[in-house]
């Protein structure tokens, strides 16, 4: 008799184990799918933007970008780190798709607002400090073009270009 109940509980068990292996497989194996899937295609996504700044800029031929140079040369004070005073002097120019449908309408207002744009550069350099400039000399081209084209409210101007640079 004590071998038959022993197997009845043996069995009851296994039936039981066996049941929670069929939800763990049934319901929570699914949902991890789902996140996984959810996880992916939020990396996906963030990629894309990542990489669509690259791609604009890649698709304006040669032929179709003027440049508009900023006659000064532009001195900057660098943020300071010691007791002297470092400076930058650089010329900028601007690279602008001549294709875009702003650029006619824009492009004779870049003179007008030269004085905003040597600000923006200005205080782009002025975040770093003479050690820092060479390293992130394409950081400061990047923050330099993002707020040149939110101050135009269009990217009609596709490149930041900073010609002889001279850290003091």
């Amino acid at each position: 008799m004590k071998k038959n109940i022993l197997t009845i509980i043996i069995m009851a068990i296994a039936l039981i184990n066996t049941v929670l292996l069929a939800v763990l497989i049934f319901v929570i194996v699914p949902t991890s799918n789902k996140t996984t899937q959810l996880v992916a295609k939020v990396a996906s996504i963030i990629d894309l933007e990542l990489e669509a700044p690259e791609v604009g800029a890649a698709e304006v031929a040669v032929s179709d970008i003027n440049t508009y140079e900023i006659t000064d040369k532009l001195t900057i004070n660098l943020k300071k780190t010691d007791e002297t005073i470092h400076y930058a002097l650089l010329n900028v120019s601007l690279s602008i798709n001549s294709k875009h449908k702003d650029t006619a309408t824009l492009e004779p207002k870049i003179e007008l607002n030269e004085n905003e744009i040597k600000e923006i550069v200005t205080e782009e350099f002025g975040k770093y400090s003479i050690d820092d400039v060479i390293d992130n000399k394409n950081t400061i081209k990047e923050q330099v073009l993002i707020r040149i084209q939110e101050h135009f409210r269009s990217d009609f101007i596709i490149n930041v270009s900073f010609g002889n640079i001279i850290l003091q």
